[in-house]
C-alpha cells in the first residue's frame, strides 16, 4: 500500500470538463469492434450468467476485501435518473462480512460482484457507466485481475480502470506489474484524471480501458487520459498467452490507503450508518475485434473465455478472488 501511494503522487493529473458521455463511445463505431459481453442491469436481481457475488475467503484477506458482505441488501437493483442500475452499497449496521462470517454484528459492510466464474478475456475494450457518493473512508472500484494467481501479485498483473477515494475530485487509473517478475515488487503506472468542476465527481461518467498487444490505454467520458506501451521487458504480464483477466466491480470501505489520503482520516461511520454510500452502475460492455475471433461461448454454468483485442467499458495491493 505505501509503495502504491507514493508512486501515485507522481502521476499526471488530467483535467476533464464537459458533460458525461451518454452514448456509445466514438472510437467503437469507427473500428472493427464486436460487442461480446454486456449487462445493463435491467433485471430485478443479479444475472448469474454474468456475475457472482464476492464471496468469503478463510485467510489473508486484504484491506479492500475485509468488509465485503454476502448480505443481499448491499447489491440492489433500482431506477437511477431514468435508467435501471445496479447499486453497490457501503454501510454500517448489523451484517455478516469477510471478517465476521458467522453472525450479524455492528460492522462496516459493502457489496461487490466479479466475473471470474463466468467471463474472462485477454485484450479488448471495456466501458462502464457509473457514479458514486463521496464519503470519507469509502473506495469504489472497477478493476481486473488475472484468472490465475500462480506467480503472485503483482507479477501476474492488475488493471484498475477506476478507483476513487473519499472526497477527491479525481479518480485513479493504474496498471500493476513487476519489472523483475517476482511477487511484492510493484511497478505501478497510472494517471489521476480529475474534474475542474468539483461537483462533477459524483455525476455519471463512463470509465474505459483499451487493452491490445501494444499496451493499455485509459479513458474517461470518451477522452483518452493515459496510455502505457508494452516495454522491452519479458516480465510484462499483459501479453502472456493464456493470461486472461476477469472483471471486479465493488464498493470498498477502509484500509491504509483510503483512510490516510487527504486531510481527513479514518471512516465516516455516521454517514454509512444513516444514508450509506452508493456506487451505481448503469452498464458494463466489452468489445472485441472480429479479426481475432477467439470468443468461446459455453453453457451458462461454465465460464466464457475470450482472447482477442477488446475494449472494456465500465477496479488495488490486490489479491485474486
Amino acid at each position: 500500500m505505501s509503495i502504491r501511494t507514493t508512486l501515485l503522487l507522481l502521476f499526471p493529473i488530467v483535467s476533464l470538463a464537459g458533460p458525461p458521455a451518454l452514448a456509445a463511445t466514438p472510437w467503437v463505431s469507427g473500428k472493427d469492434w464486436e460487442l461480446v459481453f454486456e449487462d445493463d442491469f435491467d433485471g430485478p436481481s443479479l444475472n448469474a450468467r454474468n456475475w457472482s457475488r464476492i464471496d468469503y475467503v478463510n485467510h489473508n484477506a486484504p484491506d479492500w476485501r475485509k468488509y465485503q458482505s454476502q448480505d443481499e441488501s448491499l447489491v440492489e437493483f433500482r431506477e437511477q435518473d431514468g435508467n435501471s442500475a445496479m447499486t453497490l452499497w457501503g454501510k454500517y449496521g448489523d451484517y455478516t462480512t469477510q471478517t465476521n462470517q458467522t453472525a450479524p454484528a455492528q460492522t462496516y459492510a459493502c457489496g461487490g460482484v466479479y466475473s471470474l466464474k463466468t467471463f474472462q478475456f485477454q485484450y479488448g475494450y471495456v466501458e462502464v457507466r457509473a457514479r458514486f457518493d463521496c464519503v470519507q473512508g469509502v473506495w469504489p472500484a472497477i478493476w481486473m485481475m488475472p484468472k490465475s494467481d500462480s506467480i503472485g501479485w503483482p507479477a501476474g498483473g492488475e488493471i484498475d480502470i477506476m478507483e476513487h477515494l473519499n472526497y477527491e475530485g479525481r479518480v485513479y487509473q493504474t496498471i500493476h506489474w513487476s519489472e523483475n517478475g517476482v511477487p511484492n515488487q510493484d511497478k505501478s503506472q497510472g494517471v489521476t484524471p480529475g474534474w475542474s468542476d468539483g461537483a462533477e465527481k459524483t455525476n455519471w461518467h463512463t470509465y474505459g480501458m483499451e487493452w491490445t498487444e501494444e499496451g493499455i490505454t485509459f479513458y474517461v467520458d470518451g477522452k483518452e487520459t493515459g496510455s502505457f506501451k508494452k516495454p522491452n521487458n519479458a516480465n510484462w504480464p499483459f501479453d502472456k498467452d493464456g493470461n486472461e483477466f476477469y472483471l471486479i466491480i465493488d464498493q470498498q470501505i477502509g484500509g491504509n490507503w483510503v483512510e490516510n489520503a487527504g486531510v481527513n482520516k479514518g471512516i465516516d461511520q455516521n454517514t454509512l450508518a444513516n444514508s450509506g454510500a452508493a456506487f451505481d452502475i448503469d452498464y458494463v460492455k466489452v468489445y472485441s475485434s472480429s479479426k481475432y475471433n477467439h470468443l468461446v461461448p459455453e453453457p451458462a454454468t461454465a465460464a466464457l473465455s475470450l482472447v482477442g483485442t477488446a475494449i472494456l467499458l465500465t477496479r488495488r495491493k490486490r489479491s485474486r478472488l
